[in-house]
């Protein structure tokens, strides 16, 4: 039983090491990430609700469920990254080392539609959608 436990916190030390060692994307690549991924998220939102004819209200709420499928679906099936991420080199990692999950995820992509967050990033090392879910995006994978 202590070897299990001693594996399971070597493995927990490694995790949180490689997670210490990796570059922090730039804000370059953080604003890139942003733009592509906007530009797939507008252009999806903009055909949905032309086709379906939807009102405003309609629209608002069908760009958020975009935005959340968009980033639940593409960081949690490619490795914590999307589109404007695997076009950038970066990727998202958990900084506690623990692996990302699904609810980390939303709560990261539910944290981006407070307002003036993207300008979060001007002011401090990391946006608070990143300083909030312990999560960052760095470079690599």
């Amino acid at each position: 039983m202590d070897t299990i436990n001693q594996n399971k916190s070597s493995d927990l030390l490694s995790d949180l090491q490689e997670t210490a060692n990796l570059e922090h994307a730039s804000k370059g690549q953080r604003f890139a990430n942003l733009l592509i991924d906007g530009i797939i998220v507008g252009v999806a939102q903009n055909i949905l609700a032309a086709v379906l004819t939807l009102g405003l209200m309609e629209s608002i709420l069908l760009s958020l469920v975009i935005n959340l499928a968009y980033y639940t679906v593409m960081e949690g099936s490619a490795g914590g990254r999307t589109v404007g991420k695997m076009v950038t080199g970066t990727h998202v990692v958990s900084t506690n080392g623990e692996p990302l999950t699904t609810g980390r995820i939303m709560l990261r992509t539910v944290c981006r539609w407070v307002p003036f967050e993207p300008f979060s990033m001007l002011f401090g090392d990391a946006p608070w959608h990143d300083t909030w879910t312990d999560t960052a995006v760095v470079k690599g994978k």
